[in-house]
């Protein structure tokens, strides 16, 4: 690294990134110059992790981006070096870093710019042999002026050029992207055609405190009035680091429903039976596809109903009559209503033993129960869920989950309330509230209602409750510290940042396509600029050995026969150049129409892509606003009541913000509301 400038330490990165605060930077760096003093070689990756500031998967992510870093920069002073001797031109060595980047950012692989430079045939194999010595000259010139100048004297290393130190930076997560240094900084909102929807993109601002206050004065200022979500959904995106993400939605769903004249025979019915049988009708409707008067985002009345707005949709075990009016059931069972707006049957199934591999799959979307212990062996996604114990695997379920005993080492996904008495090692997502009779530890649970667990200690745990939590203690000295926060909407917005993950993941298979087709027009185009110059040569060849072989029956008769045999072996010699260069023209010309043929199957592929791309991603956009829409309808309440001992350490938190406990603490209430000046703050106070 030493031979770079401008690379930033992991301390400055973390800090860039968010992962530390400035306090944490700041004493990292004293701490860093204190070991020096001291001769020690410690290194700012030894410190963030003896001081527990961040985890082990964060170093290397850290890692990974100073390595792009050095690799870029690298890059940059070869293509200079390449442009100043005229082997490249400047549009070569902007490719060939594009190449780069794309190279780093799906495999991780370190490829260099003079092997991607030879590879699309830009420069020769010598050619990149005689930059790299150039550069290794100039690295021994510069440490021998450093060597050799006296105490307090500055290096004279003008002569020796080096990289500008303008980078372009991306990993899962967190994302940072600066093209030629310039930084995108404004924030920017796009509303959808039919002003429905509205989407933000916050770029990368530097003063994350302020981002907020920045997306809100944006939207009052672009008079955006109806359907913006809350201020906690907001929050919670730019906590998540997310780039782009929507603001607002309009939903007309219940304005459908009255004007297509929806019925349900799954909700509010007073004669609504436990058990629906097969090829009962669910849900009908008089019409469908009618538009609604309603309101835009600027608050326009207008006569329309959005996309993504719709009544139900099919889910498993359901399917539609042949006029598309009427949902029925396809297998007998209890019906069900998800947040995502499908219809679903589930048949009731009762496991008298353990559902582990001797049982095999559970029936999907199935009314559970389990007289044993679910064990994981295959992942079910089921309606609601009995079970006398739940170890390891992955759980789905529409509606509740109930474990009698406990939960380990489980991810689950749930609709509804999830019911136990201890949570060990897992991760609980539910949209409504979460009962746990006795501890959680090592667990993190996110839930858009309330952590409502009167009798039970948390232990090393993230806590995020929309409605708000009660819990018997929280923390252990022994143990990591604990986070519990109440009010955010952090499980939607979860939920929505995995579909916002998924369609990115859709547009850059999209894009490498694309980059693909660009390679190949980009080889193509030096191969056609190669046969024009090998026919500039043949055509050269041909020319001279014409004349000479003019001049040869000319003077075929004179005495002096030396002459003509070298004449004849110039002819000859003639040929076989021209009969070289025919064959290299040939085998170029080859290449091109492969790489002709290449480029015409990628454009059909990238249209036909392309066409199911919007399919996919129209779908995942409804399912997102029908999870935000779901996680909006009730207020948060960022209150947190822990009856009995508090540990140093542990995390407290509302919306906006978050204090941590310096000192053992005993029956306290946390409450994130505003002080005397109306600025927010969290409070907390005796029970």
């Amino acid at each position: 690294m030493d031979h770079f400038e401008n690379i930033p330490s992991l301390a400055d990165l973390a800090l860039e990134y968010g992962t530390i605060t400035q306090d944490q930077h700041a004493y990292l760096v004293d701490l860093i110059h204190s070991k020096k003093k001291e001769n020690s070689q410690t290194t700012y990756e030894e410190l963030l992790l003896d001081e527990k500031i961040v985890t082990r998967y964060q170093i290397e992510l850290l890692k990974l981006i100073q390595d792009y870093h050095i690799i870029r920069q690298s890059g940059e002073a070869f293509g200079k070096r390449a442009v100043e001797k005229g082997f490249a031109n400047a549009d070569d060595i902007t490719h060939a870093l594009k190449i780069q980047k794309r190279a780093f950012k799906k495999s991780r692989n370190r490829k260099l710019i003079g092997d991607i430079l030879v590879e699309t045939h830009v420069i020769t194999l010598k050619q990149k042999g005689a930059v790299l010595d150039e550069q290794a000259f100039i690295a021994r010139r510069s440490r021998e002026i450093c060597k050799d100048k006296r105490p307090g004297e500055k290096s004279d290393t003008s002569d020796i050029k080096k990289p500008n130190g303008s980078f372009s930076t991306e990993r899962q997560g967190l994302q940072k992207d600066e093209t030629a240094g310039e930084k995108t900084e404004k924030l920017s909102i796009s509303v959808s055609p039919d002003k429905m929807c509205a989407w933000i993109d916050v770029g990368n601002t530097e003063k994350e405190e302020n981002s907020f206050i920045q997306v809100k004065d944006l939207i009052s200022a672009l008079g955006l009035v109806n359907g913006v979500y809350p201020d906690s959904i907001i929050q919670c995106f730019l906590e998540a680091g997310y780039s782009k993400f929507p603001i607002a939605c309009v939903d007309c769903s219940d304005k459908l429903q009255k004007l297509n004249g929806y019925i349900s025979y799954i909700d509010g019915a007073e004669a609504k039976p436990a058990e629906i049988r097969k090829g009962q009708i669910l849900t009908e409707q008089a019409n469908t596809g009618l538009g609604v008067r309603a309101k835009n985002v600027y608050g326009q009345a207008v006569y329309f109903a959005s996309v993504y707005d719709f009544i139900v949709q099919c889910g498993g075990n359901t399917g539609f009559s042949k006029d598309g009016l009427k949902i029925k059931a396809k297998k007998t069972g209890v019906p069900s209503v998800s947040v995502d707006r499908k219809v679903y049957i589930h048949p009731v199934r009762n496991v008298l033993e353990d559902a582990d591999f001797r049982y095999g799959p559970v029936e999907p979307y199935a009314n559970l129960s389990v007289s044993g212990t679910i064990t994981g062996a295959y992942p079910i996604m089921a309606g609601s869920v009995k079970a006398n114990e739940i170890r390891g695997g992955r759980l789905e379920a529409i509606g509740d989950l109930f474990s009698e005993v406990g939960i380990t080492d489980a991810t689950i996904h749930v609709q509804g309330d999830v019911h136990a008495r201890y949570v060990h090692n897992s991760r609980i997502e539910a949209f409504g509230s979460v009962y746990i009779e006795n501890e959680i530890i090592d667990s993190q649970i996110k839930c858009s209602g309330k952590l409502d667990c009167p009798r039970c200690r948390v232990i090393s745990s993230d806590i995020y409750a929309k409605k708000g939590v009660v819990l018997a203690g929280a923390g252990s000295q022994r143990t990591a510290s604990c986070s519990i926060l109440a009010g955010g909407a952090h499980h939607v917005v979860g939920l929505a940042g995995a579909i916002l993950d998924e369609i990115d993941g859709i547009m850059a298979g999209i894009e490498s396509l694309k980059n693909d087709r660009q390679d190949l027009e980009f080889k193509a185009e030096k191969i056609f600029q190669k046969m024009i110059e090998l026919k500039k040569f043949h055509d050269n060849a041909k020319a001279k050995k014409n004349r000479l072989s003019s001049e040869f029956e000319k003077n075929k008769d004179l005495p002096d026969k030396a002459i003509l045999a070298k004449t004849q072996k110039l002819i000859t010699a003639y040929d076989k150049r021209m009969n070289s260069t025919l064959g290299h023209l040939k085998a170029l010309n080859d290449t091109k129409k492969e790489q002709d043929i290449a480029i015409k199957a990628l454009d059909r592929k990238i249209v036909l892509s392309t066409e199911k791309a919007k399919k996919e991603i129209f779908l995942l956009e409804r399912q997102l606003f029908a999870y935000i829409e779901a996680g909006r309808q009730d207020d948060g309440l960022p209150l947190i009541q822990i009856k009995g001992a508090v540990s140093s350490g542990t995390r407290l938190g509302g919306i906006f913000n978050q204090i941590s406990i310096s000192e053992e603490k005993k029956s306290i209430q946390a409450e994130e509301r505003s002080d005397q000046e109306e600025n927010l703050a969290i409070k907390i106070s005796k029970l």
